[in-house]
């Protein structure tokens, strides 16, 4: 079965699930990882609004999460009510990020994913993420010494190559699908464009039709519009990551049409603030809610004074009572 989406004035299809090894997802709709964003709170808000089939980890380090390093382990975490998890490590070394996927499994994950298409150079200045793509024999070393310590399903997220000169999807598709790899994340821009220009999405309809896994599309889907470019080029499953932090209900919105009141993301905005102080320390608790409230302001009336009065916020007990006062002037 399918879920029929009513895009200008067409039908077009979100498959209702997908199947990545052992592992079957409903609906093939994925939320990506995003640094310091994508964290236990926001995953469950995600949730909360529906649509999302799986969601993924933070981006892992296999360095400081084999080494126990607190804050990876804390970012690491997550709970029952986000199954099915990906659960995302980056990386150089075979034989660490091989330990850090047997202690992902170790920990619950649903799947694991190898983040070889990370464009920031923060990752990439140490060989990792996007960097990979410039190494196929090293990206198949970690593939390979991955797929061997883990019976879960392993998927990669990748690029089209590191820039126009270097376009290696296909060649790093199908050596992935050689080692064992269940399915592919693939954000169709190389690393040098990082997030601009247009998605090239003959290069997802390419690698679509080279390979038997799935392959799952990524990149600026932000409305129906959007979603429908990238189902037309065939890929079994979607991936949004920008998008859904101003609106975490972005799933929702795209497969059921969802409209979300102003006056109902307070609550919802709550519930979050309640989360995140429940797990963080003060002063990266009111730094994280001052970062989710310019989020949400976005879909607010008079969310930019929201914003400007915000900078001036040091306190949680501050920062709650803005927000009583914001929900007083909207309901």
């Amino acid at each position: 079965m399918s879920i029929n989406l009513p895009v200008n004035g067409k039908n077009h299809v979100v498959p209702e699930l997908i199947r990545i090894g052992v592992l079957t997802v409903r609906p093939a709709t994925f939320l990506a990882p995003i640094a310091d964003i994508t964290d236990g709170p926001f995953r469950r808000i995600v949730r909360t609004f529906g649509g999302v089939g799986a969601v993924f980890t933070e981006m892992i380090s296999s360095d400081a999460y084999t080494r126990n390093c607190e804050r990876t382990l804390h970012m690491a975490n997550f709970s029952e009510s986000e199954h099915p998890v990906f659960f995302q490590i980056v990386g150089k070394e075979p034989e660490r990020m091989a330990n850090a996927a047997e202690m992902a499994e170790a920990a619950g994950a649903d799947a694991l994913d190898i983040n070889m298409g990370c464009p920031s150079s923060t990752i990439t200045r140490h060989g990792s993420g996007s960097a990979l793509l410039k190494d196929l024999k090293l990206a198949e070393s970690i593939i390979s010494a991955v797929r061997k310590r883990i019976s879960i399903p392993l998927t990669i997220k990748i690029r089209s190559g590191w820039d126009s000169r270097s376009l290696v999807f296909s060649d790093f598709g199908k050596m992935a699908e050689d080692n064992g790899v269940n399915a592919i994340f693939f954000h169709g821009r190389t690393r040098k464009e990082m997030f601009r220009d247009t998605v090239h999405y003959e290069q997802i309809a390419l690698l679509k039709s080279q390979l038997s896994i799935p392959v799952i599309g990524n990149g600026d889907i932000t409305d129906r519009e959007t979603l429908n470019r990238m189902l037309k080029t065939g890929c079994d499953g979607i991936m949004i990551a920008r998008a859904a932090i101003k609106k975490p209900w972005i799933f929702a919105e795209l497969l059921s049409n969802l409209q979300v009141s102003p006056g109902s993301l307070f609550p919802i905005m709550e519930k979050q603030f309640m989360e995140i102080t429940d797990i963080y320390p003060e002063k990266l608790a009111l730094h994280k809610m001052k970062t989710v409230a310019g989020w949400y302001s976005r879909s607010i009336p008079g969310g930019k004074q929201l914003r400007v009065r915000l900078s001036h916020i040091h306190t949680i007990d501050d920062m709650m009572q803005l927000i009583e006062d914001f929900k007083g002037s909207i309901s």
